[in-house]
């Protein structure tokens, strides 16, 4: 992977199309100085870059998907790393960010967002993409029907592509990983409806293996603590610790980690 050829331009100067990923952001009520917001892009490089080269993941003339694009970071690193993008996201305004942040990094003729409402029915042929992403997404999906976006991702994705889901808030945390919310991840649906409010939870790390099953096979499991190592200069405790249990149940460690990280391949 080319990584050190293909370094994100500083867009701190302004610009008109800076001025106008700007514009909408304060129109959607975001500060576009925020880390999340117009420091996402730089984020992902340091982290999903690494991430991508741990696993051995090369996007080079790639046709990717990024599931849930969000404010299209991660899109935007991997069309920097020589893929060819396309983003689907729910939240249409999400999109319209998304565009106007590939914009100001010039990327317009290498990735698009579009906005799909309802991704359990994406508008692309079968196997049209040979790498996917789901970074920080999947936990937001309505469990009832994580199993028929899955078996949309399956189909959109062509026979031996790979998929890479991460960074996505696991059920099985004692400290919800978005809210920060201790122990909200074990409190039953039920709770919802006799408080009136949706509490935010992982995922469920056995609904996700459900979902997967028959459709994608789990590989590079001994690459999770590299990823670590890459993102953090050292393995901690709590990661080794993940690893060793996991190799004592013969799992990817992926499945045990407070962000749930795992390298798909399509079956």
């Amino acid at each position: 992977m080319n990584a050190q050829n293909a370094i994100i331009p500083d867009v701190s100067n302004g610009g008109a199309a800076a001025d106008e990923f700007c514009r909408i952001a304060r129109e959607m009520g975001l500060d576009p100085a925020n880390r999340w917001v117009g420091g996402y892009v730089d984020y992902e490089w340091e982290h999903l870059r690494l991430v991508l080269q741990a696993y051995g993941v090369e996007p080079q003339g790639r046709e990717a998907l990024e599931f849930g694009c969000n404010y299209g970071a991660s899109s935007i690193v991997m069309a920097r790393l020589g893929a060819r993008v396309t983003g689907v996201d729910v939240d249409e305004g999400n999109v319209r960010l998304a565009n106007a942040n590939v914009a100001r990094h010039d990327l317009a003729n290498s990735v698009k967002a579009l906005h799909v409402p309802d991704t359990r029915s994406m508008p692309f042929e079968d196997g049209r993409f040979d790498l996917a992403i789901a970074n920080s997404v999947l936990e937001y999906v309505d469990p009832t029907q994580l199993e028929n976006v899955v078996a949309e991702l399956h189909r959109v994705i062509q026979p031996g592509g790979e998929l890479l889901v991460l960074g996505t808030a696991s059920r099985l945390a004692p400290r919800e990983v978005h809210s920060h919310r201790w122990l909200v991840n074990y409190l039953p649906r039920a709770v919802d409806r006799l408080f009136g409010t949706s509490f935010q939870r992982g995922l469920s790390p056995f609904l996700l293996a459900k979902a997967l099953r028959g459709r994608f096979d789990v590989v590079q499991r001994d690459r999770w603590i590299a990823a670590r190592t890459a993102l953090h200069g050292r393995a901690s405790l709590p990661v080794r610790t993940i690893n060793s249990v996991a190799e004592a149940l013969d799992i990817a460690p992926g499945w045990l980690s407070p962000n749930i990280e795992l390298m798909l391949r399509r079956i």
